[in-house]
């Protein structure tokens, strides 16, 4: 029986995306397919599949990435779907748990995990762009309509703030970032 979830993720939250998906298997539930919203899952025997998901660089139909997708088949890891975004795709893989019981290790090299939060942190730069200027737009208006008590006022002023809300919340995502870039960085000095 198919179940389909509307869940929000934020798409800096690849980790706690991942470990929902993976809960979701171990109830019984596997992933056919996925949305920016919808998670759509089959019922299957609990904690058969293992999931895995990943950033890649250009479209998902893109010669390059339709390559690395049957390296991964011969692998036994299949690509279940991929959601396209400028330039890059975020990619869903499973795999039978039994072939992988320490979990699928793809792009766990210390340059990927880089890439992978410079491409996060690409994104949040744009939102926060983004909703720094429309909050500075609206309360532009709301001070405009300050000497007239009117719907307009009110809820631009409630859009000043829920934008306010997802700026601050973008630019610590953004910060955690770049301090795990800082650290990834770390570490590879390390192993060298």
């Amino acid at each position: 029986m198919r179940r389909v979830i509307h869940k929000w993720f934020w798409i800096w939250q690849l980790e706690k995306e991942q470990a929902w998906v993976n809960e979701m298997a171990s109830h019984g539930y596997s992933l056919e397919h996925a949305g920016r919203l919808t998670f759509e899952f089959d019922e299957t025997e609990p904690g058969k599949y293992i999931y895995k998901e990943i950033f890649l660089k250009g479209w998902g139909e893109s010669a390059e990435n339709l390559k690395y997708f049957k390296f991964l088949e011969e692998m036994g890891i299949k690509v279940v779907c991929y959601i396209n975004y400028p330039g890059t795709c975020w990619v869903y893989t499973r795999a039978l748990k039994e072939d992988y019981p320490d979990g699928i290790e793809l792009y766990s090299d210390i340059d990927s995990k880089i890439t992978y939060q410079k491409v996060m942190a690409g994104y949040l730069i744009f939102v926060i762009a983004f909703t720094l200027f429309a909050a500075l737009l609206n309360i532009s208006i709301v001070i405009n309509y300050w000497l007239k008590y009117d719907t307009v006022m009110i809820l631009n002023l409630l859009c000043s703030i829920f934008l306010s809300v997802i700026c601050t919340g973008s630019v610590i995502a953004m910060i955690k970032a770049y301090l795990k870039i800082g650290n990834l960085k770390k570490e590879r000095k390390i192993h060298e």
